[in-house]
This record gives structure tokens, C-alpha cells and sequence, in this order.
């Protein structure tokens, strides 16, 4: 009965000593994240939450985000926007990666990968504000066609709906490939020096090599990077709102640029919780096949 007891006391202790550790940490995180989160669900079933004795709606505020005019264009932009964007930072990282990853300088290497990487390093105001002078009306883009096609260029970038989008995914690509960059060339990097003489030796040219043993190596990173690649570009808020706004005419509206409008622009914050919702079970999904994924792995 002694020993039980204080085999029961010392587990005791070893519980409060571990959450002396992990219990301030863990109360922030709950303040911070876990209660806000639980929250806005809370508010997406009330009118508006910000006003005094808000009724109750149910379902009502999910029935009006789906029946909103520009769903359809929120929708078809942001499955646009997030292929195109994960599609530009997968092709342009792996070949940056790829011609990183080879046996010449080492000091020439470490520039051009501290060039290739800043395009990371600056936050989404700095790219939002240099890319706008880039593509004003005057601006450096429509200067330099002027001056190859002989005639002054006046296109407006972000001001016509499909030049806006395709501008949007451009610039988010952008900014994005640098990830999809240092992390294929860590991936490149474990990958045995064996395998590429063996195939040499064999008689396997560059692309054979690229496409029976790069690539097939890379597969459990590609995997890994696309998915998070997508959560990221599906809740993408400071690059679209400071380049576009959602504009011109809600052409480049995600779920995070709908969101903030009906909360701060509409002041319906219990649409905007509605819409938050909707947005983090989406994410969810891509979480769940990138938790998944990695338990296999």
C-alpha cells in the first residue's frame, strides 16, 4: 500500500513538473489560437455578435455565403489561382534546385542561392508595394515592352479582370518558389551519388537520369510541399488585398479577401465568421492528407 502510494505521489510529481514546463506555453496557445477559433464558430450561428442581444440565425449566415452573387468567382478564381501558383513554384523551384545542385563554385553556389531566396525574405507589404510601381500603368514592365515592341504600352496589370489574375499568380509564384527551392535541394542532396553513376554506367543520358532517379527520389518531398504549398495559397490574404483588393470586380476574391470584407469593409462580422468556417474546413482537408502523409512516411 507504501509503495503504491508513493509510486502514485511520484507520478504526481513528474505531472506538475512537466506542466510547469508546457503549462504557460500551452494556455497561450489556447488563448491565442484554440479560443478565438472556437469563437468564430460560435458567432457564424448569430447575426452579429459585435451588436447587443444578437439572435441566433442557425445555418442562415452559411446559406447566404453560398447563395452571395460572387461565390462562383471567388470559387473559380481561388481553384485558379492555387494550381496555377502551386504548379509555377513547383516547375521554377525544382529547376532553380536542380541547378543548384551541382559541382561548380562553392562560393559562386552561396551567392546565387542567397539571390535565388529573397524573393522569401521580404514580407508581403515590401512585395505588394515593389510589384505595384513594377506594373503602374508608367512602370518599369510596360516601359521595358515599350522599348522592345518600339511603341508605348499602357497595360493596365491589375486593373482588367483576367490580366489581373494571371498577374496575381505571377507574383505569388514569385514570391513562393523559394520554399519549394531550398526544400528540393535538401531532397537533391540526400540523394546517393551511387544511383547517378551506377545509371551513367549503364548508359543513361540527363533526362533519363531526371526522370528514373531524381524525380522518383524527390517523390515523398514533392508530395510534401504541394500540400502544404496548398494550405498557404488557399489562405493567401496580405499579397491579394494590398496588390488588388479582391478587384477589379471581385475577379480575384479568395475565401480570405471574402472574409475580411463582409467582417471590416460590410461589418457583418456573422457572415464573415461563416465564411472564416468554411475556409478553416477546407484547409482541414489538405491537413489531414499532409498529416496522413507524413505518418506514412
Amino acid at each position: 500500500m507504501i509503495d503504491t502510494n508513493l509510486q502514485t505521489n511520484k507520478k504526481l510529481r513528474n505531472a506538475l513538473e512537466a506542466f510547469s514546463f508546457t503549462g504557460p506555453s500551452a494556455i497561450i496557445l489556447f488563448c491565442v489560437m484554440l479560443l478565438p477559433l472556437i469563437l468564430v464558430v460560435v458567432y457564424s450561428f448569430f447575426q452579429n455578435m459585435v451588436v447587443e442581444n444578437s439572435p441566433f440565425v442557425g445555418f442562415s449566415n452559411y446559406m447566404r455565403f453560398f447563395t452571395d452573387p460572387d461565390i462562383f468567382k471567388m470559387v473559380r478564381f481561388t481553384i485558379v489561382f492555387t494550381i496555377g501558383s502551386v504548379f509555377l513554384h513547383l516547375a521554377v523551384g525544382l529547376l532553380l534546385a536542380v541547378k543548384l545542385n551541382t559541382n561548380i563554385n562553392r562560393f559562386a553556389l552561396s551567392i546565387f542561392r542567397g539571390i535565388f531566396i529573397l524573393p522569401w525574405v521580404f514580407t508581403a507589404a515590401v512585395v505588394a508595394v515593389a510589384w505595384q510601381l513594377i506594373l503602374l500603368p508608367q512602370g518599369i514592365l510596360n516601359s521595358m515592352f515599350s522599348v522592345i515592341i518600339g511603341q508605348r504600352v499602357l497595360v493596365n496589370w491589375l486593373g482588367k479582370p483576367l490580366i489581373a489574375m494571371g498577374t496575381l499568380i505571377v507574383v505569388n509564384a514569385w514570391r513562393g518558389y523559394p520554399f519549394c527551392m531550398t526544400s528540393f535541394l535538401a531532397g537533391l542532396q540526400s540523394i546517393p551519388e551511387s544511383l547517378y553513376e551506377a545509371a551513367q554506367i549503364d548508359g543513361a543520358g540527363r533526362s533519363q537520369l531526371f526522370f528514373r532517379i531524381t524525380l522518383p527520389q524527390l517523390r515523398p518531398v514533392i508530395l510534401s510541399v504541394v500540400l502544404l504549398d496548398a494550405i498557404w495559397t488557399l489562405n493567401l490574404f496580405p499579397l491579394i488585398w494590398l496588390l488588388t483588393g479582391g478587384g477589379p470586380l471581385s475577379a480575384t476574391d479568395t475565401i480570405a479577401t471574402f472574409t475580411y470584407r463582409y467582417a471590416f469593409v460590410d461589418y457583418q462580422f456573422g457572415l464573415a465568421s461563416a465564411a472564416a468556417t468554411i475556409g478553416l474546413l477546407v484547409t482541414m482537408v489538405f491537413t489531414v492528407f499532409y498529416v496522413r502523409k507524413q505518418k506514412v512516411d
